[in-house]
């Protein structure tokens, strides 16, 4: 599963939006028996999912192939609300704003994975295959996600201030990549196979609005009982949805005579899709000028590119052992920064001077190393097999971060303290948390036709069911 988000063309940038900046990304192979070892298939590649995973593993198939995969998501996004509480005298500090735990749930399914796999020769084999590799969508209800909230209740020794300042996102996000693949798979000789693939990717992004109006945030400052000052910025994207070419490439080798041990690699390339984003309503001055209240700029997406390499052992019949370090360039996302909303409040050592309309500095994710292990026991009484799979991978913490920092006429790099939004914006894009993965499940083969695999994967973030089912002729 993987994390954030974005956009922008001349340079990509990411989006100032605290509800997409834990957006999960599921690069993971697709399949039972994938899901069930940990991922770690790289190596293995024994059936039609390898068309994805791994192309030069289509040389190990001798027969006619069909294969269908469906998932299914229980996700929870980690959002967080950064909260503080000022009091005592009029000159007394913000306490550190202290991180609450705002994480929305969502459940979908799909079909992942369907595909054909057809020999042409003895030593070329091709595959038709449909996945789709990423699926997000978030959405935290009518009463939004409310990710700043300060309370300025300090006294000046006669009355008792009640002051709330509040950030609150509107309207939920939702994030897919469908992909169509041909590819190839060469028999070298017995112990070295190649392949090849080309993708046809379709990428679909929207940021949706509710019922109270479109994709929004909304600043709201209570200065009084009686006083609210009000600021809000919509949010929207277009033009997504255009279909750009990407590509698979990978090889397969024995290392020891027989298959007893056997390694793979597999590097995977998709496009940047692009569209248009959009902020309307109170934008932020250094944005659109002060009497602007539009702004628009062109974006853009990648899926990120990622490469495995995998190794499985065969140490006695019926046992498999595999390991695979995927690597993930969640870089690919996002270079460049789109601040989305201002933030207004005193600067400096004790508090020094005010500043109205400063923007953050969003940081996209680093690359990642996404470790995997799997194990399969295979026990036979013909016709049937029975296998069964454990696994485990863990999934890097690869969320946005963000900073806010004014300068002042000599170039020093003050936070705004009063009230805390610079404390605040690095409590809410946090980068998101690491997360350990254990999976698990069952296959069935019935002689060499047909064959069903049943697998879960567990973590703190998200528990996923998959089925697959594969016949061969």
């Amino acid at each position: 599963m993987v994390a954030s988000v974005f956009l922008s063309r001349a340079a990509d940038a990411q989006i100032e939006s605290a509800l997409i900046s834990k957006l999960s990304f599921n690069l993971s192979n697709p399949g039972g028996k994938s899901l069930a070892m940990g991922g770690a298939f790289t190596a293995i590649a024994d059936d039609a999912t390898t068309a994805l995973a791994n192309p030069a593993g289509l040389g190990l198939l001798s027969a006619i192939e069909v294969g269908i995969s469906g998932k299914r998501f229980d996700e929870t996004i980690g959002l967080v609300t950064a909260r503080s509480t000022a009091s005592g005298s009029l000159t007394a500090a913000y306490p550190a704003p202290r991180a609450v735990n705002s994480d929305i749930g969502g459940t979908n399914g799909s079909l992942e994975f369907a595909g054909v796999v057809v020999p042409i020769s003895r030593r070329l084999v091709a595959a038709v295959a449909y996945a789709e590799n990423l699926r997000f969508s978030g959405d935290p209800g009518p009463d939004g996600y409310q990710y700043i909230e300060f309370r300025d209740n300090r006294s000046g020794g006669v009355t008792r201030r009640d002051y709330l300042y509040e950030y609150r996102e509107y309207g939920s996000v939702s994030l897919a990549n469908r992909l169509l693949a041909l590819s190839l798979g060469f028999r070298v000789n017995e112990r070295l196979r190649i392949g090849a693939g080309l993708t046809l990717n379709r990428t679909t992004f929207s940021l949706d609005g509710d019922a109270g109006g479109p994709h929004r945030i909304v600043n709201t400052n209570f200065t009084s009982p009686t006083s609210v000052d009000t600021k809000v910025v919509n949010m929207s994207v277009d033009g997504f949805g255009k279909t750009k070419p990407g590509f698979i490439v990978g090889v397969h080798a024995d290392l020891v005579e027989g298959g007893t041990l056997t390694v793979g690699a597999v590097y995977r390339s998709a496009p940047k899709t692009t569209g248009t984003f959009l902020l309307t309503g109170d934008v932020p001055a250094a944005l659109a000028g002060p009497l602007v209240h539009s702004y628009s700029r062109p974006v853009s997406f990648s899926v990120p590119r990622d490469a495995a390499l995998g190794l499985a052992v065969h140490p006695f019949p019926g046992l498999t052992i595999a390991g695979e370090l995927q690597w993930i360039a969640y870089s690919d996302i996002a270079d460049a920064s789109l601040p989305v909303v201002s933030y207004s409040g005193f600067v400096g050592p004790s508090a020094g001077f005010f500043v109205d309309g400063a923007l953050a500095t969003m940081r996209p994710p680093d690359d990642v190393f996404v470790p995997r292990i799997g194990f399969e026991y295979v026990a036979s009484a013909n016709p049937v097999r029975l296998a069964f799979r454990v696994g485990y991978h863990r999934e890097p913490a690869r969320g946005v971060t963000a900073s806010l920092a004014v300068k002042d006429a000599s170039g020093a790099s003050f936070d705004m303290t009063d009230p805390p939004y610079s404390a605040g914006v690095k409590t809410v894009f946090d980068g998101g948390r690491a997360d350990d993965r254990f999976t698990g499940g069952l296959g069935l083969t019935l002689g060499r036709a047909f064959s069903l695999d049943f697998a879960f994967d567990v973590g703190r973030s998200s528990r996923q069911l998959a089925a697959s089912a594969f016949y061969r002729f």
